[in-house]
């Protein structure tokens, strides 16, 4: 992980296999570098060791062992200005409801490349820091 850049590195957090093996696999084909996690301590743990370049968290609200929101609060704590894309397969009315924890946006579950794609322009590349 000496290779790891930031604005280019994204962490996925979800404990959905499938959802971190494809999440990881449109992350790749779009150029970033892609860290897991499965639940919400070890997402903290992971930021925490590379919370210099880590340029966005993409994180689902429904985690094992805790809320998402309260993951994202926690990453607050470690750096404000972490950029927090929350998932959820909630309906839309909900998942804004989640920007209450300082996330930055929110994407609905199913999501196609193209949406995730999307999102990752509005919120990386034209971002300006």
């Amino acid at each position: 992980m000496d290779n790891l850049n930031a604005k280019e590195t994204i962490l996925l957090v979800d404990d959905e296999q499938a959802i971190l093996d494809i999440g990881t696999m449109f992350l790749k084909s779009l150029g970033y570098n892609a860290l897991r996690a499965e639940n919400g301590l070890e997402a903290s743990q992971i930021f925490e060791d590379h919370k210099d370049v880590i340029g966005l968290v993409i994180l689902d609200m429904k985690l094992p062992d805790e809320n998402g929101s309260d993951t994202c609060k926690r990453l607050k704590e470690i750096n404000p200005d972490v950029r927090v894309l929350h998932t959820s397969g909630l309906d839309i009315a909900e998942g804004v409801e989640s920007l209450d924890c300082g996330c930055t946006d929110f994407l609905q579950k199913p999501f196609m490349f193209e949406d995730l794609s999307n999102k990752l322009k509005d919120l990386l590349v034209n971002t300006k820091e």
